[in-house]
């Protein structure tokens, strides 16, 4: 950390670590999704180390931070921290700008709570967001992650090449993901109750998504076939690993999901995404330097449908946005398809 700010104002003295670690860890402890703690442990732990606190955000404490001598020490150390400090320290954060905002905000929102918790001086009531004039630079960013038919194609064939009831999983989870549109965490939410596949004509799966809102997704045919062999095929085996029903089975309901992983349980986020990696590098395409993930599938999904013309409600409709805007991305990354299309076909529009 440097000794001053960009605007000569002296950086802050220590912060006690302790009550720093317990501070964080008492509000991540408020927050009610579990991807959400963990997104603010990271970015709590990231201020922690700007701070000189080197240490990941800890276990709650077992009482309340109003009767933590050490979580007030912090609290008050941090509450006199001056505003030039905070502002150079937004200014150099690393990462897309949607991220740090995400930080800002997460940061923002922690000392408006212990500042009501310990009554004491919010030092980030007036910070704002860094500015997002690089929107567009953002969504460009985000358009390396759509993959092109012809690798989800090889995606989608080296899924169906794996042997076994994990190939039967593997397939059936790329196809699933890629032709449905889904995030990792919905994927690995999907449970057997939430499939309607039995109709030939309309069938489809309710997905958790975000916030708790379910959704209906209509699903593809080779993703429907794909998933028919896994449940016929796979699953079953898979299930029947699970000789040892874990105390806490009531809450994943490993009975109910449909994707399982190898001792018959349900699978994770962090599943999906190894299962992605896996796929993807037996198809080549991480030796090619490919970026591939499962929100790349995602992507993919939904760049893949604007270019074939479909009406971009229903894309959001599919993708689950809760905003039209938010599914525009997918209209600039065809339109620059387009543009490089043009510019390789056209003899007086090829750029030098």
């Amino acid at each position: 950390m440097s000794d001053t700010t960009s605007d000569g104002t002296a950086a802050p003295g220590a912060v006690d670590a302790q009550g720093f670690r317990s501070l964080a860890a008492a509000f991540v402890a408020t927050r009610g999704s579990a991807n959400t703690r963990a997104a603010y442990g990271r970015d709590l732990t990231l201020l922690g180390e700007a701070l000189g606190v080197e240490a990941e955000v800890a276990e709650a404490p077992p009482f309340g931070v109003e009767d933590d001598p050490d979580a007030r020490r912090a609290a008050e150390q941090l509450a006199v921290i001056p505003s030039g400090w905070w502002q150079d320290w937004r200014d150099r954060l690393d990462g897309r700008p949607s991220s740090r905002a995400r930080r800002v905000a997460a940061v923002r929102a922690f000392c408006r709570w212990w500042s009501r918790a310990l009554d004491l001086p919010n030092p980030v009531e007036d910070l704002r967001p860094p500015a997002m004039a690089s929107r567009s630079q953002d969504r460009l960013a985000r358009e390396v992650t759509a993959l092109s038919a012809s690798q989800m194609r090889r995606m989608c064939e080296a899924a169906a090449a794996l042997p076994g009831p994990e190939g039967l999983r593997a397939s059936a989870l790329i196809e699933v993901l890629y032709g449905c549109g889904l995030r990792a965490t919905e994927a690995a939410g999907l449970d057997m109750s939430g499939l309607h596949l039995d109709d030939p004509d309309d069938p489809y799966v309710i997905v958790l998504g975000k916030g708790g809102a379910h959704r209906a997704v209509a699903i593809p045919q080779v993703a429907h076939d794909a998933l028919r062999r896994y449940l016929a095929g796979g699953r079953p085996e898979l299930r029947a690993r699970d000789v040892a029903p874990r105390a806490d089975q009531a809450r994943h309901r490993d009975a109910d999901a449909v994707f399982l992983g190898a001792r018959g349980r349900r699978i994770g986020r962090s599943d999906v995404w190894r299962e992605v990696q896996r796929v993807a590098d037996r198809a080549g395409l991480i030796s090619e330097g490919v970026r591939v993930f499962p929100h790349a599938l995602r992507h993919s999904c939904g760049t893949h449908l604007v270019q074939a013309g479909v009406d971009i409600r229903y894309v959001q409709a599919h993708l689950g946005h809760a905003s039209p805007v938010t599914t525009e991305v997918y209209t600039h990354v065809t339109a620059s398809h387009l543009r490089d299309d043009f510019d390789r076909a056209h003899p007086r529009a090829r750029r030098t």
